[in-house]
């Protein structure tokens, strides 16, 4: 049996709302939180911060009980020929360089929805079928996924993926996203910390893993997503391996998008013993 370390906090640094691909309201979002007793949360909505002010307001309201909540982002960024996430943490959600790249980022995804509509449209989708932006929300391919298997143009996400929306497939639109250097850097001049998200969602060798390290570290990244609720304890220690090498503290994270079997809040992310966890780096003792 594998031994791991039991995180100091109970903490969460990676969930979604509705205002991206998430099925809960941040407000709901923290009351399953204080349900799971967490002590702090971050929500990390694709391109998007306007999820923190509104987890704050809701942990207030909450009371005795609630989270603190950490602020949160996930910049979408093009590595080479990947799409890549950039978590970022503990940052001021007013400073310019994050709220700049998030409207960057949102005006990208705003653009490349309207694409992939036309393109669905021209491939038999009816309009009406397709998910609507409203005020805040982020639209993602997640969305449109979830449209074309409500209205039974498809069986299930993955095969919306596949047959459409996925790389190379009828309706995908590469898309001009920011950089990691640009991520990380704004991320850093908000004043906080930037991790490498699930390292291994993205189906790379080894050697192309290892590169991508390599240049994340270089832009200055400060951690790896090291645990997750939905692992192998191998590819934990083998995350955990990866962030120790290259000199890289360790975040956990969910990546909590909606209720269900494989998936929860705070669940079974303790990290292996000789990781460094990225909030020893923060004052958490003080709220973030």
């Amino acid at each position: 049996m594998i031994e791991m370390n039991k995180p100091p906090l109970r903490i969460d640094l990676h969930c979604h709302s509705n205002i991206s691909d998430g099925s809960l309201t941040p407000a709901i979002l923290v009351m399953r939180a204080a349900q799971m007793q967490l002590d702090y949360l971050a929500i990390t909505d694709h391109d998007a911060i306007a999820a923190v002010a509104l987890a704050r307001e809701a942990a207030v309201a909450y009371g005795k009980g609630a989270p603190t909540i950490i602020s949160g982002v996930e910049f979408s960024c093009q590595w080479q020929q990947f799409e890549i996430h950039i978590l970022g943490w503990n940052f001021d959600t007013s400073h310019e360089a994050v709220v700049g790249l998030a409207t960057r980022q949102q005006n990208t995804r705003h653009a490349r929805a309207a694409a992939i509509a036309e393109k669905l449209i021209k491939y038999g989708v009816a309009e009406e079928h397709l998910p609507v932006a409203h005020a805040g929300r982020v639209l993602t391919r997640a969305h449109f996924g979830a449209a074309l298997v409500e209205h039974g143009y498809v069986k299930n996400m993955e095969d919306a993926f596949r047959r459409y929306l996925g790389k190379g497939q009828c309706a995908y639109v590469a898309t001009p996203w920011c950089t990691i250097d640009e991520a990380i850097a704004a991320i850093h001049a908000a004043g906080g910390s930037a991790g490498l998200a699930h390292p291994l969602a993205y189906q790379l060798t080894s050697k192309w893993l290892r590169r991508l390290t390599v240049a994340f570290k270089a832009a200055g990244g400060d951690a790896i997503e090291v645990a997750s609720g939905q692992q192998e304890p191998k590819q934990r220690l083998q995350l955990a391996a990866l962030a120790t090498e290259h000199g890289l503290a360790a975040s956990v994270g969910s990546d909590f998008h909606f209720p269900g079997r494989w998936r929860e809040l705070g669940k079974n992310l303790a990290l292996p013993p000789q990781c460094t966890p990225i909030w020893e780096a923060w004052n958490l003792s003080e709220g973030v």
